[in-house]
């Protein structure tokens, strides 16, 4: 896996569709390994080098996550073109439909192996972390008037199509209580979790104010309100939730080390102190000695001068 202080020049990557160099991110990887990516926010394009993927963690998927919520700022991307070169040696990406337990999805793959290119949404959808959108999304979207942008290129959408009218990706959103369990597994724990803080997730339902735990539930208990989260944009409270809670966790679980004892210097052991204890009863001796020097001295002058 590449770091960002070995990556020689030969590594860096320019993104297939607008040539400029993309940036790399150095992400934590299981076992605190780091994993180093390349996202190119205004094509919104990632690529990931063979197998870096899988050795993300909890942590390192959040700051991807934060990375790739700063690049759906801006405007969409210019319209991809039908091919795009491998960032590595220049060869033509193939379109592929690559099979996880969460279905199949798209993905721009290199021929010779070196890796593959991923939008937006195809990041997501690989970790099986985003849902079609269904019928009461779309008419909680309408409610609180917010407009429906394409989670891959972040066009704006009307809602009534299946796919987005400006790259054609389907519309989808992002399945909050799959996503914060995604973050929140660690490797060789896959069905264990971080324990709870006692401090539970809530935002405020968008319909009617009542708190809801987007991590648990899809849809407002109070009123029905779904809960929907169609861009990046959304998801920013939900990834510092479960970054205090990975965290508390990692401190938690980090082994106590004894303070390693130095070896002492000999004035520091039982001879030393002895020593230490006869130079002072020395320094006394020398002390009194020196005051009675003064004091016969004083009292040969005394005699020397009635004595006249």
């Amino acid at each position: 896996m590449r770091g960002v202080s070995d990556a020689p020049t030969e590594l860096l990557r320019h993104c297939p569709q607008c040539a400029q160099p993309m940036a790399h991110l150095s992400l934590q990887g299981h076992g605190a390994q780091p994993v180093t990516v390349d996202h190119c926010a205004p094509c919104r394009l990632v690529w990931f080098d063979t197998l870096e993927s899988v050795h993300l963690s909890g942590l390192g998927w959040i700051r991807l996550l934060r990375e790739l919520r700063r690049g759906a700022t801006g405007q969409p991307p210019a319209a991809r073109p039908p091919a795009l070169p491998c960032p590595v040696c220049g060869s033509a990406l193939e379109a592929v439909h690559n099979a996880t337990r969460f279905g199949r999805f798209p993905v721009l793959q290199c021929p010779r192996s070196h890796g593959y290119l991923h939008g937006h949404s195809g990041i997501l959808a690989e970790r099986g972390l985003v849902r079609p959108l269904l019928g009461p999304e779309r008419r909680a979207l309408a409610e609180e008037r917010r407009t429906l942008h394409c989670l891959n290129c972040g066009a704006p959408c009307d809602g009534s199509s299946d796919t987005c009218s400006y790259c054609a990706s389907p519309l989808v959103v992002i399945d909050l209580p799959r996503l914060a369990s995604a973050l929140r597994q660690r490797a060789g724990h896959w069905s264990d979790s971080p324990p709870p803080d006692g401090v539970p997730m809530r935002w405020p339902c968008r319909g009617c104010g009542a708190a809801v735990d987007p991590s648990r539930q899809a849809a407002c208990g109070a009123c029905g309100h779904a809960v929907v989260a169609p861009s990046l944009l959304d998801i920013d409270p939900l990834l510092s939730a479960v970054e205090h809670e990975l965290r508390s966790a990692e401190v938690a679980a980090r082994p106590y080390r004894k303070k390693e004892k130095r070896p002492l210097h000999w004035q520091e052991t039982g001879l030393g102190m002895l020593r230490r204890f006869w130079r002072a009863d020395e320094i006394d001796r020398m002390r009194d000695f020196r005051q009675g020097l003064w004091i016969a001295a004083a009292l040969l002058v005394l005699m020397w001068f009635f004595g006249r």
